[in-house]
């Protein structure tokens, strides 16, 4: 009887190990600009975002200011609220998933802090979710304490953080807990629950309890982008996916590559993993005779994509960094660090290789709703992913090709130069060797626990079926 209890121990975590779920695209929509995202393309749709108020209970949109000054927004009237994709959702795609998310900005994150401070203000808050995303039709909440430059820098030169790791996950399970006890006691579909955290290494390590967001959050969303701006004084790409060849300490770790591997280094399964795709590029200003990048600098502020793509057919000069993997324009006095169709497709291969649950774009209002500015089509951010990523679904092994492969060919309208600046290397990825050798050696190793897997569990279930 023991040996059999101790058959079914390993066949059950056999049987329900599932990583066989479809790639996420997640689309962060903001409310106040109109602008409705291309649902068919979005598995997910996150709108931002709700209010926490002075009694501790979740209502509301957080709008601009100057949408508050004029009091023209069509979805708010004297306090009554609604989710305007509620209609969009049953018309367009049942199997879309709507999210609501509360955080981003300097204010919204202070009273988060507050209503975090007490047990009694956290409860009636984790209470008021539940009421407010069932009454408006929602299917779950994001907890997005994280500012976004998109959106504005901060008020601040020290932007509002969290001040307890702790908080945040005592918040997190709370919320979880009432999500599963209210499907339990409805019957309806458990409501989702994710937390956007920050990419930045030393902001991971010192900020968040990571183990347990990891349990109790249905996925975390890492915010690989902002890793450079107001707070710096040199002109800087902000959403790198690899690191820089000439830069050294803590500045080695501002990219996508070091934060992903650092999550998962440390426990958090790729498949609750899903990294952000900025619809926006960062403009620095360079403010000596140097034009380096890490040249000295002052911020400007964000750029969406569809102003990118006006750049682009207006003299700015393009140049792709092939160590970072992200391109930068330079007009003047100015740079911009952002992303394209091409570098885009890199991060996209990225995510699947590293086995990642999915992407986010942030803002999708930032992507060319109209097909005119960028002359790639309707929201060719959103396509891009749904497309290299038509009929995948994420997988529990390694990918069998190399990584960061890219077919798009970047827009000839300017030519594509090395920076002066930048001193010859080995590529980070020569065909053949390197790194490539590196991961089909994981591939193989890989490969071979899989199969080993597969063998105990086929004679597990014929030694189970024996005792029985």
């Amino acid at each position: 009887m023991l040996f059999t209890l101790v058959l079914v121990s390993i066949v059950i975590p056999l049987v329900n190990c599932n990583c066989d779920e479809e790639f996420k695209i997640v689309c962060y929509f903001s409310s106040w600009t109109g602008i409705h995202p291309d649902a068919k393309n979005c598995t997910h749709i996150v709108y931002t975002f709700a209010r926490i108020e002075d009694d501790n209970t979740l209502t509301g949109i957080e709008f601009s200011e100057e949408y508050r000054k004029e009091n023209r927004h069509p979805l708010v009237f004297l306090g009554v609220w609604n989710n305007p994709l509620k209609d969009f959702k049953n018309s367009k795609d049942p199997q879309l998933k709507i999210l609501v998310a509360i955080g981003g900005q300097d204010y919204a994150i202070r009273r988060a802090n507050d209503m975090m401070s007490k047990d009694e203000y956290r409860q009636k808050f984790v209470i008021s979710t539940t009421k407010l995303l069932r009454t408006h039709e929602f299917d779950g909440l994001d907890l997005n304490f994280e500012p976004s430059e998109a959106l504005g820098p901060p008020s601040t030169s020290t932007p509002q953080l969290i001040e307890d790791k702790k908080r945040l996950s005592t918040l997190c399970k709370d919320l979880q807990e009432e999500y599963a006890e209210e499907a339990g006691r409805t019957g309806r579909a458990r409501l989702l629950l994710t937390v956007t955290i920050s990419g930045i290494k030393k902001e991971l390590e010192s900020r968040y309890d990571l183990a347990e967001l990891a349990k109790c959050a249905d996925w975390l969303n890492v915010q690989t982008y902002d890793y450079r701006g107001s707070r710096d004084k040199i002109a800087e790409h902000h959403s790198p996916l690899m690191p820089a060849t000439h830069v050294e300490g803590r500045d080695k770790d501002l990219n996508q590559d070091t934060s992903i591997k650092y999550l998962i280094s440390n426990g958090v399964e790729p498949s609750k993993i899903l990294v952000g795709l900025p619809a926006f590029g960062k403009k620095f200003r360079l403010t000596s005779d140097l034009h380096d990048l890490g040249s000295p600098a002052t911020f400007v502020g964000s750029v969406p994509y569809t102003e990118l793509c006006r750049n682009m057919m207006s003299g700015w000069q393009r140049v792709f960094l092939d160590d970072r993997k992200v391109p930068i324009m330079i007009k003047g006095d100015e740079v911009i660090g952002y992303d394209d169709l091409q570098s885009m497709e890199l991060k996209i291969n990225y995510a699947k290789e590293q086995r990642l649950a999915g992407m986010f774009i942030y803002p999708v209002n930032f992507d060319d709703s109209s097909g005119q500015s960028c002359n790639q089509g309707k929201f060719p951010i959103v396509s891009l992913i749904k497309r290299l990523t038509s009929n995948y679904t994420v997988s529990c092994t390694p990918a069998t090709t190399p990584p960061l492969t890219t077919t798009v060919a970047p827009k000839n309208r300017t030519k594509i130069i090395t920076p002066r600046w930048k001193s010859s290397r080995i590529d980070h990825f020569i065909p053949g060797g390197g790194l490539i050798r590196d991961h089909r050696r994981l591939h193989n190793a890989s490969y071979s626990v899989t199969s080993t897997h597969l063998t105990v569990y086929i004679y597990s279930i014929f030694l189970f079926l024996f005792l029985l």
